[in-house]
């Protein structure tokens, strides 16, 4: 996910437009390239996950998905990969959750 969305870019722009009197802000060319920069990072999926996005994928509790996460972080360690605590690789996860191989995307 991108450091700023489309939604909160708008609002900045709206912002400058009003404040500085500067217009057409959103007709620049710089304006547009951050756009469609902004708009493929939002739709792109991240390489890793967190409990919210567990959450989501596996419709659990908070308190599940953090124990989903220890164990698959705890398999990832016992095969001497590096681990972040709270997070879990998305291939991975998809892949012992769901079967994929990530290696064919």
């Amino acid at each position: 996910m991108p450091f700023i969305t489309l939604e909160e870019m708008d609002m900045m722009a709206e912002k400058i437009e009003a404040e500085l009197g500067i217009g057409k802000v959103r007709e620049s060319e710089a304006y547009k390239e951050l756009a469609a920069a902004i708009g493929e990072a939002e739709r792109r999926p991240r390489q890793m996950m967190d409990v919210r996005d567990v959450q989501e994928a596996l419709s659990v509790s908070e308190s599940t998905a953090y124990g989903v996460i220890r164990q698959l972080n705890q398999e990832l360690r016992e095969a001497n990969y590096l681990t972040v605590r709270g997070k879990i690789s998305r291939a991975y996860f998809e892949k012992r959750t769901h079967g994929v191989n990530a290696d064919a995307k």
